[in-house]
């Protein structure tokens, strides 16, 4: 279980989120809808360890997150998959080098093992046949789904981190990328969380959905819940 109890985050200057509390229990996936700059990509930086809270705890599996020297921090990333908006491929390795490029960082792996994951990932998202061609080779749906797989190299993931993960694709494209990301989370067993604007995606991914809205969430629940929600916010973003 993912929980954050009683979480603000921030920076030195600002606060981006206050007194959140959530729970995305084992093997489901969690939506977090919000208009631009509310704080929802803050949370997962929070999941990452990437900022620590100003106030509150942040636990995964019953650790503190905020607790984690670095080693076990390194750890504990390898357990966690973060998928950034458009991919963020580096564009000057291969599709091949991507994905292997935390492998050849931080493990001791032989390069026919690496090789190996790699290959395995790649087939599990369709695209083994692009192993040695670019990122600039590749159409945006393409991308996303090599960007999935660099996210899962390290080993089978115990959670995954989307964001924005269907931003500049087409409908049928991003419908196959939502259908991607459930097919990591039924085989895999994952807790996601997934920031995403786009109401369409989040239904299609989502078992539970939260709402942010002036650095606060506002509601928390699955789709009925939200849909039957009376909040003015909440029925003007269905609306729209």
């Amino acid at each position: 279980m993912i929980r954050f109890e009683n979480v603000s985050l921030g920076y030195t200057d600002r606060m981006v989120i206050q007194g959140v509390n959530l729970e995305i229990p084992e093997g489901k996936t969690m939506v977090i809808l919000g208009d631009s700059g509310s704080g929802k990509s803050t949370l997962l930086k929070g999941v990452l360890g990437i900022l620590q809270p100003q106030e509150g705890r942040i636990e995964v599996n019953g650790a503190n997150v905020g607790d984690l020297d670095e080693d076990d921090l390194l750890g504990y990333r390898q357990r966690i998959g973060m998928v950034f908006q458009e991919g963020a491929l580096f564009d000057s390795l291969t599709v091949g080098e991507n994905i292997g490029f935390w492998l050849w960082e931080h493990t001791d792996w032989s390069d026919a093992q690496i090789e190996e994951r790699i290959r395995t990932l790649l087939r599990f998202v369709g695209l083994e046949d692009v192993i040695d061609r670019r990122p600039d080779e590749l159409s945006g749906g393409m991308r996303r789904r090599v960007a999935i797989a660099r996210a899962m190299a390290p080993q089978d993931p115990l959670v995954m981190l989307y964001d924005e993960p269907t931003t500049g694709l087409d409908p049928f494209t991003s419908r196959s990328i939502c259908d991607l990301i459930r097919q990591v989370q039924r085989e895999f067993r994952v807790m996601s969380l997934v920031v995403t604007h786009d109401l369409h995606d989040a239904f299609r991914v989502g078992d539970l959905f939260s709402f942010i809205h002036d650095s606060r969430v506002i509601l928390t629940g699955d789709r009925t819940v939200i849909e039957g929600s009376d909040d003015p916010f909440i029925k003007t973003f269905l609306s729209t």
